[in-house]
């Protein structure tokens, strides 16, 4: 049976090209880590009209990164740039400097081109295009370029999903070695206490409730049990997480934080170096899972 995953992850590439009787578009777009849904376009600006429609085109599949659309446009036929010549404007100018060429004795412009180059006889605009058109000539390739990054992003996803999850599983057995290890430091402590006043009061019996006494005590400064079992709870939750489908990234995240807070107060509370070892390989190993994390959509 093969396994869904769930996460998504937010790096992916796209590239696809497409065509109409106006021309040939090809679109690239890129998708990269980010806190929030951010788009980014590089397009011609005869399709500025049409700019709202693409960025809503994209946020239908893609809920969080920054996503960088780059669009160029081959057209065929007549251009969407129209060129204007203003004749009455170019015999005025011919006229005038044909005068004054005159009353200076200078030789007079002689061809289009030294007309042409005249302040305003030459103008370029953009003509006016349908945004429907324009939308039908670029829709069919931005399609395709999103849906290879979103196969890229689910694809990437499963490769951190199946790593998360590995270490997680690393992260849950270290918590239970440190419940299995909590009662033995306990009894070391009051072993040891035992033995200490033994050898500092020699042939006198051990008042064996103040002992319990000064066991109980220690043992409720050093007691990680909530934290444990809360522990436990985060892992749990953050299974869950993944196995929810949408965007998670931020929740996951933040339950990697109160993971964290809880291995600080195992370090803290603990008067055992072997908890205080295990306390630091499951932060190394969250701080691995948070890495993996900032890349989940």
């Amino acid at each position: 049976m093969e396994l869904q995953y769930m996460l998504t992850s937010m790096t992916g590439y796209g590239r696809a090209a497409s065509s109409s009787p106006d021309g040939a578009v090809t679109v690239e777009v890129r998708s990269l880590n980010h806190r929030y849904f951010d788009v980014s376009l590089r397009m011609p600006r005869e399709f500025s009209p049409v700019e709202e429609r693409v960025r809503s085109h994209i946020s239908e599949g893609i809920a969080r990164g920054r996503i960088e659309v780059s669009v160029s446009v081959e057209w065929r036929g007549t251009s969407c740039r129209r060129v204007a010549f203003d004749t009455d404007l170019a015999r005025a100018y011919t006229e005038g400097l044909a005068s004054l060429a005159d009353t200076l004795g200078l030789e007079p412009m002689r061809s289009v081109d030294d007309v042409s180059r005249l302040p305003d006889v030459i103008t370029i605009s953009e003509a006016e295009v349908d945004a429907d058109s324009l939308w039908e000539m670029l829709r069919p390739a931005l399609s395709d370029a999103i849906d290879q990054v979103v196969e890229m992003r689910k694809e990437e996803g499963a490769r951190l999903e199946r790593d998360i999850a590995g270490r997680i599983e690393v992260i849950e057995q270290t918590v239970d070695e440190v419940g299995r290890r909590a009662p033995e430091v306990v009894e070391s402590y009051r072993a040891k206490l035992a033995r200490r006043v033994s050898e500092m009061i020699e042939d006198v019996r051990v008042d064996e409730s103040r002992l319990a006494t000064e066991v109980a005590l220690f043992a409720d400064r050093c007691d990680i049990t909530e934290e444990t079992v809360r522990f436990k709870s985060h892992i749990r939750q953050f299974r869950d997480t993944i196995s929810e489908s949408g965007d998670c990234g931020k929740k996951l995240d933040f339950i990697i934080q109160e993971m964290n807070r809880e291995a600080n107060t195992i370090a803290a509370k603990s008067q055992d170096s072997f908890i205080s070892a295990l306390a630091v390989e499951i932060k190394a190993e969250l701080e691995k899972v948070r890495e993996q994390v900032q890349n989940v959509e």
